[in-house]
């Protein structure tokens, strides 16, 4: 038989189902031209008893040879090699097994203490979900997200943030980036394509705008945040900012500037993109009431999520559209799909409705704040190499290295501890420290000072 030999000879993986062997076996025959065109097959039969294989597995090695073109059948008379173009196949290439990947071990990316997230009660309300709702398993969600979350996030809100606003405005993404790219949809042809930034400020969200062709304007901080007179001159349509814990100073915006800030886009028709990022997390006092909750023109979009705050991998973010864009993007939401599974999205509203997600927050405000003492504590002892600037709100601290030769030395223990680092400006770093054990940052700061 004239793939026999190749058969025995190269095709004994016995990683591969038999037919699939088999299948390979055939195709590259006919690819080297051993088996030229039109040349008849053996009959299923008559390979089954060569290569004692059942018939089935020939039948399905054909089969698949059939679908991909390889060969052809004529009926009642067998079937027969297509006529290829051998230009495309590298025939002297011998067929090896592709190499295992190995996935590098990751980078450390935590925000948070993962012992703080009760695994135990998502679980149970996860399961609750499924038990009483089934039937979503196989339905289409809701593109601008359930209405049962939209409810609580609209109910969560007001209670944390000051934010009135109904469900119908809260549109759910996987992601802030996902949201972005819905804001990018509604406002094309309406806005010129031209987007503010603070700068240092969250870089994370900038190839979203840049990718759908808009410019970029960089604008820098005091000690009040963003300066809005170099907004006025930026000719800006839209300005991302975080108002109520700056990304990555930790500045809170006071609230002349707030009020600048919303007349700048009054005047100007702009819109005011507010990431609430870290806002609730908040170890003294009442969160910094949000820009959303000033506005009365409807031009700030304000912008949420729950990966500090309960798990990255959850992605879930959410925004809540001013009523100027709310029908603009109700228009354009035909097009979309949900970008959230329902269950977690159920999960989550329950998590929030029934008070879990109170709870957490407030494990969550008493640990961090415990944590960051003992960091400070801790980084006095290095206080030659590194000033640590904080705030009573968030995940992360400003380090400053005191002279280029420590700086590099950061830079490169903390790729040996495989700790990410964020270098926002020259020498200055994001340290998030909430998912480093409190016992650890003695040693860990001493890695981090450590000469190479």
């Amino acid at each position: 038989m004239i793939f026999e030999s190749a058969w025995y000879s190269q095709y004994q993986d016995k990683s591969m189902p038999k037919y699939v062997r088999l299948y390979f076996c055939i195709r590259r025959e006919i690819e080297k031209g051993n088996i030229e065109p039109s040349f008849k097959l053996p009959s299923i039969r008559c390979v089954a008893k060569e290569l004692s294989l059942s018939t089935t597995t020939v039948e399905n090695a054909y089969n698949q040879l059939l679908v991909e073109g390889y060969i052809y059948s004529i009926p009642q008379k067998g079937y027969y090699a297509a006529q290829l173009d051998k230009t495309f196949f590298d025939i002297n290439k011998p067929v090896s097994k592709e190499k295992e990947f190995i996935e590098p071990s990751r980078m450390n990316t935590e925000y948070i203490d993962i012992t703080l997230f009760n695994f135990h009660e998502w679980r149970k309300l996860y399961a609750q979900v499924v038990a009483d709702f089934p039937q979503l398993f196989f339905q289409d969600g809701d593109p601008q997200g359930e209405f049962e979350l939209r409810k609580a996030l609209s109910d969560y809100v007001y209670q944390a943030r000051g934010v009135e606003c109904n469900p119908n405005q809260i549109v759910v993404g996987a992601g802030v980036q996902t949201l972005l790219h819905a804001i990018c949809d509604i406002t094309a042809g309406i806005l010129p394509p031209k987007v503010a930034f603070e700068e240092p400020g969250f870089t994370d969200v900038r190839p979203v705008f840049t990718n759908r062709g808009y410019s970029l304007y960089a604008i820098a901080l005091d000690k009040s945040g963003i300066r809005v007179e170099s907004l006025f001159e930026s000719r800006a349509s839209m300005c991302y900012v975080s108002p109520s814990h700056q990304y990555p100073t930790g500045l809170v915006m006071p609230i002349q500037n707030r009020l600048e800030l919303l007349k700048w886009a009054e005047q100007t028709k702009g819109f005011i993109l507010e990431d609430d990022y870290d806002s609730e997390l908040r170890f003294e006092g009442r969160p910094v009431p949000s820009l959303f909750s000033l506005d009365k023109k409807h031009r700030v979009i304000y912008m949420g999520s729950f990966s500090t705050l309960l798990a990255p991998s959850i992605r879930i973010s959410y925004m809540i559209l001013p009523q100027t864009l709310k029908k603009l993007y109700q228009e354009k939401s035909q097009d979309y799909r949900s970008t959230v599974s329902t269950q977690e999205q159920l999960t989550l509203a329950l998590f929030l409705k029934d008070g879990f997600f109170g709870r957490h927050l407030r494990r969550m405000r008493k640990k961090c704040s415990e944590k960051l003492k003992v960091l400070l504590s801790e980084a006095e002892k290095y206080h030659s190499f590194i000033n640590l600037y904080s705030t009573d709100t968030g995940t992360f601290v400003f380090m400053e290295a005191k002279d280029d030769a420590i700086a590099e030395r950061i830079r490169y223990n903390a790729q040996q501890l495989r700790v990410r680092l964020t270098e926002s400006w020259e020498r200055f770093f994001v340290l998030n420290y909430a998912s480093i054990p409190e016992d650890k940052y003695c040693n860990f700061l001493m890695n981090l000072m450590k000469e190479g």
